[in-house]
């Protein structure tokens, strides 16, 4: 009898990529769906893409492992102001088929375990899981302040862990977060880079929001750090391509023999990416004013939604930190937990199921991000709307106000609404 590995057994399907599945099914049979559980950025790509991908057609070649030496030479040098010399220059770049393959691919080339800030992304724990290493969560703090981890409390749990006969060797650090939309601010990176650089963890930074900031500061360790390291990004989040599948990662050449590692995983997993995709990627990354210019305005409005979907929900009681970048809310439903609870519902889960099932309002429950069963959050994602037409009215001078979300983004704000009726139906005492 042939039988599935046990680790692929209990996996479940991408939480997000199954809400995405859902509404599109719903859509298709003509109910009307309001969509906060996918992250993905609705704007058109930019012409100049449009035309680079077109005139790399014919391109048919296998690439090198590490990609296209003119994707690489642009990639280093777009970040080369904002990461300085030291790093770039302490770096090996490679290009993969988005950079989730690149978060994979570091987990499997460091031995040991991972340390995962709670909440995280949905895919750290399960690529963990798959490589049969364990899953140590470390403990956040959220607030309009940002995303803080406390490096003290990062001591510990890495300490602890070991005295448990676990080894943690390696961090995922996020910022913008996904799922809160929160940052750690700038002045809180070098303590946490320390302590990891102190304690013999890589860090791995994932910085697909990086350049989604709405302040317009980038922020990252990698700086602190550079000889323990690694970056992960992209052009997903940023330049909405996300099915282009590009990623980018920097490899730090102060962990001996990682870089070949990769380029070994590479060589007998992807192989390369796309060679007409590397082809146009290029031009993302020469700082052309109208790819710059296109960046800040999808930013601008990504802003708009996200901020006045954080204000929405507190008008409401609930917990909602002001969001700092990339397109998502994580509020939590605390306030409302004993009157919730009365009416059978304890959990995200049970908040996500009752939003779902009852009001065809799709989001996630905060459980699918590394949170305990009992903690009330959700991950919402305000990008229900028509890209191409509400960033070409932005351009044509319109103004960034809840006018607009009312005129091109009005399942953003009904969204809301649901969450008004639900908590009059299920959250008064």
């Amino acid at each position: 009898m042939i039988k599935l590995a046990r680790t692929i057994q209990d996996l479940p399907h991408s939480p997000t990529l199954w809400a995405n599945d859902l509404v599109h099914q719903k859509r298709g049979e003509g109910e009307t769906v309001y969509h906060m559980g996918f992250g993905e950025s609705p704007f058109p790509v930019p012409e100049r893409l449009k035309k680079a991908l077109a005139a790399a057609a014919h391109r048919k070649e296998y690439l090198k492992a590490d990609g296209l030496n003119e994707l690489v030479d642009a990639v280093r040098e777009y970040y080369r102001p904002i990461y300085g010399d030291a790093y770039i220059d302490a770096t090996d770049v490679i290009v993969a088929p988005g950079s989730k393959l690149i978060l994979y691919a570091l987990q499997m080339a460091v031995e040991g375990d991972l340390l995962m800030p709670v909440p995280s992304w949905v895919s750290y724990g399960p690529q963990a899981r798959m490589l049969h290493t364990d899953v140590i969560k470390v403990p956040t703090i959220l607030d309009d302040a940002g995303y803080h981890i406390d490096p003290d409390v990062l001591r510990d749990v890495i300490r602890a862990a070991r005295a448990a006969g676990k080894n943690p060797s390696k961090i995922i650090l996020n910022a913008p977060n996904n799922p809160t939309g929160l940052t750690i601010p700038s002045d809180e990176l070098p303590a946490l880079a320390a302590v990891c650089e102190e304690e013999g963890v890589l860090i791995i930074s994932d910085e697909i929001y990086g350049v989604l900031s709405f302040d317009g500061q980038y922020r990252s360790c990698a700086p602190c750090a550079p000889n323990v390291t690694a970056v992960t990004t992209g052009l997903s989040k940023h330049l909405s391509l996300g099915g282009w599948r590009i990623g980018i990662g920097f490899i730090p050449k102060g962990v001996d023999g990682l870089n070949n590692a990769l380029r070994c995983i590479v060589s007998e997993t992807w192989s390369c990416v796309s060679s007409p995709v590397q082809a146009a990627c290029v031009e993302a990354y020469k700082r052309h004013p109208d790819i710059e210019a296109h960046i800040q305005a999808c930013t601008d409005i990504h802003a708009l939604m996200n901020r006045t979907v954080a204000a929405e929900l507190r008008a409401l009681g609930v917990i909602a930190p002001t969001p700092q970048g990339a397109f998502y809310n994580y509020p939590d439903f605390a306030p409302f937990r004993d009157a919730l609870a009365a009416n059978g519902i304890r959990t995200s889960q049970d908040i996500h199921e009752v939003l779902l099932d009852q009001y065809n309002l799709a989001t996630l429950p905060g459980h699918a991000f590394g949170a305990d069963n009992d903690v009330l959050t959700l991950r919402l994602s305000s990008c229900d709307y028509d890209g191409a037409v509400a960033l070409a009215a932005y351009q044509s001078g319109e103004t960034l106000d809840r006018a607009f979300i009312e005129k091109y983004a009005p399942h953003v704000l009904e969204s809301v609404n649901v969450f008004a009726r639900f908590l009059d139906r299920y959250a008064k005492p």
